[in-house]
């Protein structure tokens, strides 16, 4: 198995998402527009689904939720991985997908003939939610071992805390255009991790994680780590892209979930 960033090498033999929330009041919006454009770099479909999302973050201030909303997709846009965590801070202020639940959408196509580009315009009628719970502050997850910068064929290895109660675990890696869940994985399966003992990813010699860059001929890449604990079992069964993850894991109640965020090079 290979992922783009870090080769999974076999040594050894080869061996879904229900959320709730706790909330207090729910908010009818209705007209609650975003837009994207249409260029070369974005086709059609994905205009459309950012154009839903800032429609979301429309809904979302429109409500009162919050005075300032996150855009992902708009913030990712270095090569040098610091606009991600830019965007990883201000997506964990809340869950957008959590809140918003659409009830009506129309999509429309619109030229403007100033700017001569094509926009792709959704407008929404939602109800949102206003979600109340807190975050629980005797939960943590201590994370060691995540070297700053990696040379090709070096291992990767890290070792993690629980703090507060058993928990399940879920390791993603991000790069400004691809993702991937480095565990659980087809060799390691979900497992309820112990509060107060040290864990190692990986987590069984199954597996090696071996550092390689995908493109061989720049002389760095980046990744961030986003490694996620929660009380109950939340299985991740959504695309394997930063939108979708980063939407499940605030979607999962505050006080069931603490998250563990680095970054790192290959040179």
């Amino acid at each position: 198995m290979f992922f783009s960033r870090i080769l999974v090498a076999v040594t050894a033999l080869c061996f879904s998402l229900s959320l709730y929330a706790q909330t207090n009041d729910v908010v009818r919006v209705r007209k609650a527009e975003g837009r994207w454009e249409v260029s070369g770099d974005i086709s059609v479909v994905q205009a459309e689904e950012r154009a839903l999302m800032e429609a979301k973050k429309e809904a979302l201030r429109k409500a009162g939720v919050m005075e300032s909303v996150w855009s992902v997709m708009g913030q990712v846009t270095s090569s040098d991985g610091v606009n991600f965590s830019e965007a990883y801070s201000s997506v964990s202020a809340f869950s957008i997908n959590g809140l918003v639940n659409v009830i009506d959408k129309k999509v429309e196509d619109v030229w403007d003939p100033n700017l001569k580009r094509l926009f792709k315009v959704v407008t929404i009628e939602a109800n949102v939610t206003k979600d109340d719970v807190k975050e629980d502050l005797a939960y943590k997850l201590d994370v060691k071992g995540i070297e700053p910068v990696y040379k090709e064929k070096d291992r990767f290895k890290c070792s993690f805390n629980l703090y507060g109660t058993d928990s399940y675990v879920k390791v993603f890696w991000f790069t400004n255009d691809e993702a991937d869940m480095l565990y659980p994985n087809d060799y390691e399966g979900d497992m309820l991790f112990k509060a107060g003992e040290t864990y190692n990813i990986p987590v069984t010699d199954a597996i090696e994680l071996v550092m390689a860059k995908s493109d061989p001929s720049v002389a760095t890449e980046f990744i961030n780590v986003v490694i996620v604990a929660t009380k109950k079992n939340y299985p991740y069964l959504g695309n394997m892209d930063m939108m979708s993850i980063l939407s499940w894991i605030y979607s999962i109640p505050a006080d069931q979930r603490v998250v563990f965020h680095d970054s790192t090079i290959i040179k």
